[in-house]
């Protein structure tokens, strides 16, 4: 199963526990759907960079966890309809990985031609 990774703000004006009942929702759709919880990290109320609906604080919470990418789908709707929910991103971490990796190499291999190129010059004037 891949590995996901989701970032939620929920409105800091709404009860705890109605956050508790918003943030038991989301992981019961990715339990019930045979996924594991990797990390749980909640950050607590933090300043938003921006506001957002005319609101300057939100909770951040940040899960990682694996998941069936049928999930997914329901993960979203269920996001986008509660309104404790100001802001959520999901990420694909194997997917991300992969294009960390493939940009790494390109990188690295910049920085070889970089060096060959500068060994050349230097032979070059050497000799």
């Amino acid at each position: 199963m891949p590995l996901y990774e989701l970032g939620v703000i929920i409105d800091p004006e709404v009860e705890p526990e109605s956050e508790t009942a918003a943030l038991e929702r989301l992981q019961a759709i990715i339990t019930d759907a045979g996924g594991t919880m990797v990390e749980q990290d909640a950050r607590g109320r933090r300043q938003l960079a921006y506001p957002i609906r005319k609101k300057n604080f939100g909770v951040y919470h940040f899960w990682k966890f694996e998941v069936g990418g049928e999930v997914i789908d329901k993960l979203t709707f269920e996001l986008r309809t509660n309104d404790a929910v100001m802001r959520s991103l999901i990420l694909n971490l194997d997917t991300e990985l992969r294009r960390k990796r493939k940009m790494d190499a390109k990188q690295a291999a910049r920085a070889a031609a970089k060096a060959a190129k500068r060994a050349a010059a230097a032979e070059a004037e050497e000799g």
